[in-house]
């Protein structure tokens, strides 16, 4: 049962400025958006801890506390006049070696705020030895100072101080005569904390670490320990010596605030009594290291008959001191016997330190004094249990929870002792105590209370160090300096059966790390050379996860009381493994655990399709760290529905991008889903994930995201959303409209889709993500709704959510239920939408999901932010993130108890909101990469002790590096392989001839012969045993065409869980290759009839073409969505080469494939430029991580660059070109950059790449100098040379020769300054020199190049100009010349076309036969040629195939030259066809009208296969839409129309063009391209290509034909066209003004195209 505590301690009044109070309106940065950042980068304002006093204040809302509560809408004030030495002191918490300190006054001069009229002022820093000393000062009275500044201490400015001071001296009205008086709105204070000790009512000397020494000793039972041991009946004694030369010496393992010492002097029974000691010197170590002298002075004993000094001593420090040690001199003793008999020695019981004056205990304590007297304590390791601290009468105590509940547990209920499992060495637990008084029925926590837990074993004795892994073991101990062998261990045991499916996980990872096989079998006790696992408990509080391991000689034994416990150990096995690098195991002991419950990871796989695959490739990889809560975001959509309409056209946003991933059975009227199309995981393999994942301890969290980002759902239910909403210039039709009971009625139906049923997809088991976040509409109706949906839920499902009640509000506030609270967990995501401590304080379960630390945004630009990053800011991470501290409303962090059980623990996101528009192009393993860089930390945090065991940020990622992403996982797609190659195939056979034999296996339709792997087209391929392969890796092969090819063609292909992956011919006929719902293009055409070496090289977020060698550049991406480009000019293209098939399965490009090779890409520096000698005339001074100094654009990394200087310093100029510089801005002629090279390269060229991510720095004008003799001079190569001002490469040519070095000069730059991202030189350069043109032509003539040679490839440099020339044969025309980019429209109609060339360039001529009549002969049938093979489902009558079936064949008659084809109609027999599953039927066709004079004297029948196979479901094809248009012949005879705005059809719909004539006119036709197609006024027909309609009139004759005169629109009837029954036919032709209604002859080719568009519809129609 979960305890549900208020703690007072906690809670805190929350002061909101703006906005929060007025009903419906709220601010707050989306979740993509960076919401303000502290002010200082990874730091934290320190002046939140702190006090603050002040000389004077107006009234207690201007207090000096408002200048210290993180709001700048409030302030300290003080009265008006009251302006002359006025001062603030900010106190901080602890001494800080302060580095920055930030004010901002009140007066701003902002809109609604005066001017500030401060003049002079001061800040000084109080030293730890109380001076004050002046840090800043403006002593100039003649100007205001600004409304906020920042002072910077320099490093060695720095020091250790205790407060802040800042100090008016003058200030009047201000510059627009307001009043007189002194407003601060807020001090910030930040730098590196002092590691002190100053808890109150603490006994410090007790503290752990704690050393005490003495000069001498009595006797060894008298030890100096003894005073620090908190019994009064030990004591130390010194021998008989001097008592002036005796010490005893205190020392501090931190510097520690001291108020109070107490020292308990031994009761003597010797005179004198009670004590001898009448004086000493108490000599205390500063902060500094000074020494500091206090004379302590006994008293004389009242006590009848003592002759001595008291025996306890006290010393109260007027203001406490900070102490390194202290130490107690120079005693000073009364001696009443001479002698060894007088024990004339010192003897101390006790010595105690405090931080706070102890002398005087009120009699009536307060709450608050009687959780400030519980403190931490040690508990000694005879200690099995413990009592709860003791309280007043008034109060109770009980225990809210230990962090480490493994080694303090819960106490008993009836006795209230608390039980303890020792650990092995001394731990630190975490507890706190909630205190009730009794009376008021107040409770308050005590807050964190640190014990320290004594280790039973004995440290001197330690001997192998504790095994690194991640994340940090808990307990080892080992009194052992050797290692069991990992050949020692050969088999593995189990003592239950629920351990067996683990234990064969455990033996099939084993052997992918060390390649040995274990053997597996069932043993109650275990073996020897045995990995044995035990299900039982090894001790009473180790719990479910944790687990022992003892490391013996000849086995490893691991005991847990679950099979959880005993895969961690598992985990931990071979982490040990991969630490060790095979070497062994250390022998040792160990007792590992975690300190919080949920150790989680979010993954948004809603607006970025992820695959079920590497979900659980993510999966196991956390469990391998021991994080054991994955949740995943199903459901969501495009944030920034605005870019596509608002207001009136807010429903244009449902073309964004939006994405549920799981199966769903619910559909609207119209039948359709939510369900995404691109990518939907079932229902079963959803089920199936969770309870796999459960069984090995991972808790696989759905979220379904409603009410809002919930588009998906209402797209399909739009009357549910929310209507005419707008929020940040979003519409808010992603939003449920909760004020609708049906929309609310539809949420609940969309969670028993899954929740309900008896094998539900969720099982009771699962807890069930329902979102709830960043809801904008009726607050009001948002927490109803949480009311309302959280029980209903929690019927059957644990409840999670996201944080949105502090924001969500109206007013007066709703109460939110004790139902929709008890048990439910909370994402802690946003300061603004949930204040944590006000969440705690409700009841809610914590997971701390903070945006601050946790949230990646990734975009592809590797910059680490605090929060929707790229990447997350692990150093911060590693610092400062505490998973008990949560976020409140003003910026702060405050601590929740930790082993409170509402602090479950924390988790980080991944959010791909970077998508439609703003898509990234990053792929499944770049978001993987992203995650792993972060998750080590979140590991480290959730489970060890602080997360900082590792030492350094940069330890931890080290190891991670180490350690790998887990066994049996591949989340880059990589292979093993023996030799420099992963498969080699050079076609004299299938045979793989590197070193690893991966034959290629037969596929179909693609031959090895003559050498070459022979493609053909369509279905063509074989198969090679490596389906992927990622970063990092080159395929290479040759390739040879006979012919161009043509967009979709493929070469290299693998299946994928979504979308297509494959290298092939995109639709602008350039090379690319797609995947994960991205098309890429390479600029480079393939060429005809020349042999090239292509060579993909593949590299995080970079893929690179390579033609024979020469770099053809970087893929360029775009992303396509309901059929619009959303975004083009994505350079993040990390690409895993397809190599499942060589060629496709449907649509392979023909041509010849030699020597494909796939092999590690060589990351060989080739000119050696780590070791060259960069400078420049100006670099950006402060230097980025991705911008400033020239050594950024010789590092190889696009994403950084050389800046020129753009924010000097004080007193230093900008170096910004006159030549490109705004006017008067320009500061210099020229900047340049240089390079010495380590020797001389034989180099012809040196470019440089402008940077890539905005269009500033881009350098249009520069000289280049090279270097011809080493040491010798620059001499210039090239002047002045221009450049386009683009990120594009720019390159310089100069003579081949040996050049040392380089010197490039700018001159002159789009905005004066200059940025490069890259210089190189020689062979990393891209270009290709030549390029292939090739013409070929169509039946009906020839074509070819001008002045090429014939049978060889005609090869032209860019630039040049090239003429093709189309000759028709006779009876022929020449067409156009057509691109296979564009089989529709020509790229020219002149049979001799000019171009200028830019790359490879493929061009086909096509010719038509002229309109000639032949004479009539009569042709004979010869063939007719057999379809394709129609495929339909089981069951399919022969009715329904006849839709399927063929309507035409085609026919061959005639022979030789004078043998022609014609599309015939047919008429399809049934015969045995019965449509049973896995049958193929041969129907035969009678065909139907021959064309004129062909006859079919031998009665051929057509052929049809039809294969039957059992039923699938697959999804609708996808309509294309057309664009047709009409025009008359001339508008003076008539008009048309055609009923459609914008001329656009979607395929298969009914088309009507209708012709009207003027009066003096007639209509005589439709013709598409000079071809008669209709004889309709009104021509119906079916949309299937896109089209051009001319309508032709002609005069009536014998009528008067004047257009100015009235017609009757050109028809009879009704005018509209038509006569008759009005729908624009009377038979077969309409009758037109003047016409006789008749029958006319309709050429063969008119009645065929009627028939095919009219057998086309009626398909179209029955689909």
């Amino acid at each position: 049962m979960k305890k549900k505590i208020v703690s007072c301690l906690l809670a805190a009044a929350m002061v909101v400025s703006s906005g929060a109070a007025v009903p419906g309106f709220f601010f707050a940065p989306e979740k993509v958006q960076a919401e303000e950042n502290d002010t200082k980068a990874g730091s934290e304002n320190l002046a939140l801890k702190g006090t603050a006093a002040a000389s004077h204040a107006e009234t207690d809302s201007t207090s000096a506390a408002k200048a210290i509560d993180g709001n700048k809408g409030t302030h300290w004030g003080t009265a008006p006049d009251r302006v002359t030495n006025e001062w603030i002191e900010v106190t901080l918490e602890k001494p800080t070696k302060v580095s920055e300190i930030k004010v901002f006054w009140e007066r701003t001069g902002a809109t609604g705020s005066h001017q500030n009229n401060i003049k002079q002022w001061k800040v000084d820093v109080k030293t730890m030895s109380g001076e004050y000393k002046n840090v800043y000062e403006k002593a100039d009275e003649g100007t205001y100072a600004p409304s906020e500044q920042t002072i910077t201490l320099e490093a060695d400015k720095q020091e250790v101080v205790t407060a802040v001071k800042i100090t008016v001296n003058k200030a009047d009205k201000g510059p627009d005569d307001f009043w007189s008086n002194i407003g601060l709105s807020e001090v910030e204070v930040y730098g590196e904390e002092s590691d002190i000790e100053a808890t109150e009512n603490t006994n410090h000397v007790q503290g752990t670490g704690v050393t005490a020494e003495a000069s001498t000793t009595e006797a060894g039972s008298l030890p100096v320990s003894n005073i620090k041991d908190g019994n009064n009946q030990t004591r130390w004694a010194s021998d008989y010596t001097d008592a002036k030369a005796q010490t005893v010496t205190v020392t501090f393992p931190k510097l520690t605030l001291v108020k109070e010492l107490d020292f308990d002097l031994f009761t003597r029974n010797v005179a004198p009594m009670p004590s001898n000691v009448k004086s000493f010197d108490l000599i205390y170590t500063d902060a500094a290291g000074a020494e500091h002298t206090v004379k302590i002075n006994n008293e004389k004993s009242a006590e009848s008959g003592k002759t001595g000094y008291v025996t306890n001593v006290q010393h109260i420090f007027e203001t406490p001191v900070y102490m390194k040690s202290f130490k107690m001199a120079n005693f000073d003793l009364q001696i009443d016997i001479e002698g060894t008999n007088g024990y004339n020695n010192i003897s101390i019981s006790e010595v105690r330190a405090y931080s706070n004056d102890q002398s005087e205990t009120p009699q009536d304590q307060t709450l608050d004094e009687v959780v400030a007297s519980i403190k931490g304590t040690k508990i000694a390791k005879d200690v099995k249990e413990f009592a709860l601290p003791s309280v007043p009468e008034g109060f109770t105590i009980e225990s809210n929870g230990a962090d480490f509940e493994q080694i303090i547990g819960a106490a008993d209920k009836e006795t209230g002792k608390i039980p303890v499992v020792h650990p092995m060495t001394d731990k630190e637990v975490k507890i706190s105590f909630n205190v009730t008084e009794t009376k008021t029925g107040t409770v308050k926590n005590t807050g964190d209370l640190v014990f320290t837990v004594e280790g039973t074993k004995d440290t001197s004795k330690a001997k192998n160090a504790k095994p690194s892994v991640i994340p940090e073991i808990q307990e080892w101990f080992s009194e052992s300096d050797q290692k069991v062998a990992v050949d020692t261990l050969t088999e593995v045991t189990y003592s239950d059966d629920s351990l067996k499916a683990i234990v064969d996980e455990f033996v099939a990872d084993y052997k992918n790390f060390t390649g040995k096989e274990l053997k597996a079998g069932k043993s109650s006790e275990g073996k020897a050379n045995a990995f044995n696992f035990k299900k039982a408990a090894p001790d009473a509080l180790l719990g479910d996860e944790g687990y022992t391991m003892d490391i013996k000689s000849d086995r490893i034994d691991v005991q847990s009381v679950s099979v959880t416990g005993n895969m961690y150990g598992m985990q931990t096995i071979l982490q040990m493994y991969k630490g060790s690098e095979g070497s062994g195991y250390s022998i040792g002991t160990m007792r590992d655990y975690p300190r919080y419950e949920t150790r989680g990871f979010l993954l948004d796989v809603a607006r970025k399709p992820v695959s079920l695959e590497m979900m659980q490739e993510i999966t196991r990889t956390m469990r391998y760290y021991k994080m054991n809560d994955f949740q995943a975001h199903l459901s969501d959509n495009y944030i920034w529905l605005g870019e596509y309409g608002k207001n009136g056209t807010e429903e244009n946003a449902f073309d964004a991008y939006e994405a549920f991933r799981l199966e769903s059975g619910l559909t609207n009227e119209a039948g359709e889903s939510p369900t995404a199309k691109d990518y939907s995981i079932t229902k079963e393999q959803f089920k199936k994930f969770i309870a796999d994942e459960r069984a090995v301890g991972m808790n696989i969290v759905p979220e379904i995201d409603v009410p809002a980002h919930a588009l998906s759902f209402t797209k399909v239910w739009p009357e549910l959303k929310v209507s005419n909403g707008i929020h940040n210039s979003n519409p808010l039709i992603d939003h449920f409209d909760l004020t609708n009971e049906a929309a609310v009625a539809k949420i609940k139906e969309i969670f028993d889709d899954y929740t309900k049923g008896t094998t539900p997809t969720f099982d009771k088991d699962t807890v069930v993500h329902i979102g709830a976040d960043e809801f904008m509409a009726d607050p009001k109706s948002y927490r109803e709704f949480v009311n309302e949906i959280i029980p209903y839920v929690d019927q059957t499902n644990t409840v999670r959510m996201w944080g949105g009640l502090t924001q969500i509000k109206d007013n007066p506030p709703t109460e939110i239920n004790k139902d929709a609270i008890d048990g439910v967990q909370i994402n802690l995501w946003s300061k603004d939408w949930a204040d944590g401590i006000d969440m705690y304080n409700m009841g809610y379960d914590l997971i701390n999901t903070i945006d601050d630390f946790g949230y990646l945004v990734p975009n592809g630009d590797y910059k680490r932010l605090n929060a929707y990053g790229d990447l997350l800011n692990i150093d911060r991470i590693f610092k400062d993130f505490e998973v008990n501290k949560v976020r409140t409303q003003n910026g702060a962090y405050k601590a929740v108890p930790s082993g409170d059980d509402q602090m479950l623990g924390a988790a980080f996101a991944l959010w791909s909101d970077n998508i439609d528009k703003k898509a990234s192009g990053l792929s499944e393993s770049d978001l993987y990469w992203r995650f792993f860089d972060a998750m080590p930390f979140y590991a480290e945090k959730t489970w060890a002790a602080t997360g900082q065991e590792k030492g350094t940020s940069a330890a931890l990622t080290s190891l991670a590096e180490k350690m790998g992403t887990g066994p049996n996982t591949n989340p880059y797609y990589q292979e093993n392989k023996k030799g420099d190659d992963y498969e080699k195939y050079e076609f004299a056979d299938m045979k793989d001839s590197s070193e690893n034999k991966r034959d290629l296996k037969e596929g179909k339709g693609a031959e090895v012969k003559d050498g070459v792997l022979n493609l053909g087209d369509e279905e063509s391929y074989v198969t090679t045993p490596i389906e992927q392969l990622g970063n990092g890796n080159v395929l290479s092969f040759d390739l040879e065409l006979s012919k161009p090819s043509k967009p979709g063609d493929i070469l290299f292909e693998t299946d994928s869980a979504y979308g297509t992956h494959d290298i092939r011919v995109m639709e602008n006929g350039k090379l690319g290759f797609t995947r994960e719902l991205y098309d890429y293009y390479f600029d480079y055409e393939l060429p005809v009839g020349k042999k090239v070496n292509l060579k993909i090289v593949s590299t995080q977020q970079k893929t690179e073409l390579f033609v024979d060698g020469v770099s053809a550049g970087t893929a360029v991406g775009k992303f396509v969505h309901n059929g619009q480009v959303k975004k083009d000019g994505i350079t993040n293209a990390t690409f895993a080469l397809p190599l499942e098939r060589i060629g496709s399965e449907t649509n392979a490009l023909a041509g010849k494939i030699d020597n494909v090779v796939v092999s590690v890409l060589n990351t060989e520096d080739k000119y050696n430029k780590k070791d060259w000698k960069i400078t420049a005339s100006s670099e950006y001074s402060a230097n980025k991580e991705n911008e400033g100094e020239v050594v950024k654009a010789f590092d190889g990394k696009s994403v950084t660059k050389w800046h020129s200087e753009w924010q000097a310093g004080e007193g230093e100029t900008n170096e910004r070109l006159h030549d490109g510089a705004p006017s008067g801005q320009g500061t210099v002629d020229t900047v340049y950059a240089q390079a010495e090279f380590d020797k001389g390269y034989e180099i012809d060229k040196i470019a440089f790449t402008p940077r890539t991510d905005q269009p500033s720095g881009y350098v249009t004008k520069a000289d280049l100098y090279i270097q011809t003799e080493k040491d010798g001079e620059m001499k210039r190569v090239v002047t002045d040379a221009q450049f386009a001002a683009d990120k594009t490469q720019k390159v310089f040519h100069f003579d081949k020769q040996t050049v040392y070095g380089f010197k490039f000069v700018a001159k002159a730059s789009n905005d004066g300054w200059v940025a490069v991202s890259e210089f190189n030189i020689g062979d990393e350069i891209a270009g290709l020199s030549k390029n292939t043109i090739f013409v070929n032509a169509e039946k009906g003539g020839k074509a070819e190049i001008v002045g090429a040679e014939a049978g060889k490839p005609f090869e032209a440099d860019n630039g040049t100009k090239v003429t093709v020339k189309a000759t028709p044969d006779k009876d022929y025309h020449f067409v156009g010349w057509y691109h296979s980019s564009d089989a529709e429209t020509p790229v020219s109609t002149e049979a001799e076309y000019e171009f200028t060339v830019s790359g490879n360039y493929a061009l086909t001529a096509k010719f038509e036969k002229d309109n000639v009549t032949p004479p009539v002969e009569t042709k004979d049938v010869t063939s007719i040629d057999k379809p394709e093979k129609v495929t339909v489902e089981e069951g399919t009558t022969f009715e329904d195939l006849q839709k399927d079936l063929p309507k035409t064949v085609t026919v061959h008659f005639g022979e030789g030259e004078k043998a022609e084809t014609a599309e015939v109609e047919v008429t399809w027999e049934k015969g045995d066809y019965k449509g049973e599953a896995d049958k193929t039927y041969t129907l035969s066709g009678t065909l139907g009208t021959l064309p004129e004079n062909v006859t079919n004297t031998k009665g051929l029948k057509a052929e049809i296969k039809v294969e039957v196979t059992k039923k699938e479901v697959t999804p609708p094809a996808e309509k294309e839409e057309y664009k047709i248009t009409a025009k008359a012949n001339d508008p003076k005879m008539g008009t048309v129309e055609l009923k459609s705005a914008d001329g656009k059809f979607t395929e298969g719909t009914e088309v009507t063009a209708i012709a009207k004539a003027k009066k003096g006119y007639e209509f005589v036709n439709w013709t598409v391209n000079g071809k008669e197609v209709s004889k309709d006024a009104v021509y119906k027909f079916t949309a299937e290509k896109d089209m051009d309609l001319e309508a032709n009139f002609q005069k009536v004759k014998g009528e008067d034909s004047n257009p100015d005169k009235d017609s009757n629109k050109g028809t009879s009837g009704d005018n509209k066209g038509t006569s008759g029954d009005n729908k624009g036919t009377s038979g077969d032709k309409a009758v037109q003004t003047g016409d006789k209604a008749g029958s006319p002859v309709v050429p063969i080719a008119g009645l065929m195209l009627a028939a095919g568009a009219a057998v086309a519809a009626l398909r179209k129609k029955e689909d």
